[in-house]
């Protein structure tokens, strides 16, 4: 509000409106009686009370202009905190969001993985983030659950079937079969691709296997390392976690990873080798 207190509609109406009131009733008194010049003390209580109502309506006027002018500043303040808090949560929403990239460009540094869609990732974590309005924690005020936990536990829940793939794997190389690794497989990359982390070196899935994976090329990239991308993404739930969730950061669990030792990938290398292969011709898994 940048108006000033003389230029507010109801101030000038009290205020002058009091005046210009109180001093056509003193002119028509004036007027309408004949004065001398007195200087007893009668006089002078008499004069008051001639001129009691036209006293009383400029008095009254100046009342309720005072009362307009606190109102009036009382306005203007409240006006000046609203603004000082959108521009404050406004800052705070850059700051937030910088931050959030730091951590990310920290991630990938650290772990030789890229991160892309940045915005898509903050919006997912952070949904009801904007200009106007901040939250610093990313859980559901409504059930306490947020993105990150939704997604975690699914991670988990690839984790325990990974570990029981990889167990088998150990004991006997050609058990599970291929079709068992390619489902855990596809829900594992369609989870990468929602995490938004990119291995270098990936490759992707044989066209032989399309049609055990999903129909986007972009999310059936294997990482060259499954056991590494599993500790990598496990690292990037607890960072995420770490500025996301701070409230609820020691509650959060993930699951032991256990190595690979290597068994597992010679039998992922099935998904993205077509040499053996007649290329127009489907994988039997998929026909």
């Amino acid at each position: 509000m940048n108006k000033k207190l003389s230029q507010d509609v109801w101030f000038r109406l009290s205020f002058w409106g009091g005046l210009f009131l109180g001093g056509l009733l003193s002119l028509l008194l004036t007027l309408n009686n004949d004065f001398e010049f007195c200087a007893q003390l009668t006089c002078y209580s008499y004069f008051l009370e001639l001129f009691a109502l036209p006293i009383h309506v400029v008095a009254s006027g100046m009342a309720l202009a005072a009362f307009r002018a606190t109102i009036f500043r009382s306005d203007q303040t409240n006006t000046q905190i609203e603004a000082a808090i959108v521009q404050n949560r406004f800052k705070n929403y850059i700051d937030h969001k910088k931050e959030f990239m730091n951590l990310l460009d920290a991630f990938e540094s650290s772990y030789d993985v890229q991160i892309k869609s940045r915005l898509y990732l903050y919006k997912n974590i952070f949904p009801e983030n904007s200009p106007t309005r901040m939250k610093f924690d990313s859980k559901n005020l409504n059930n306490d659950k947020s993105w990150i936990d939704n997604l975690l536990k699914q991670f988990n829940e690839s984790i325990k079937e990974f570990k029981g793939l990889n167990m088998r794997i150990s004991v006997n190389y050609n058990s599970p079969s291929d079709n068992e690794i390619a489902r855990w497989l596809s829900s594992y990359l369609i989870l990468i691709h929602q995490l938004d982390i990119n291995f270098p070196r990936s490759q992707m899935v044989s066209e032989s296997f399309k049609g055990l994976f999903s129909s986007y090329d972009h999310i059936n990239m294997i990482p060259p390392n499954i056991g590494e991308s599993l500790l990598v993404i496990s690292a990037y739930f607890k960072d995420l976690a770490s500025f996301c969730l701070p409230s609820r950061i020691e509650g959060l669990k993930i699951d032991g990873i256990v190595t690979t030792g290597g068994r597992f990938d010679e039998r992922l290398k099935v998904f993205i080798d077509d040499q053996n292969l007649d290329k127009d011709k489907k994988h039997p898994l998929t026909s």
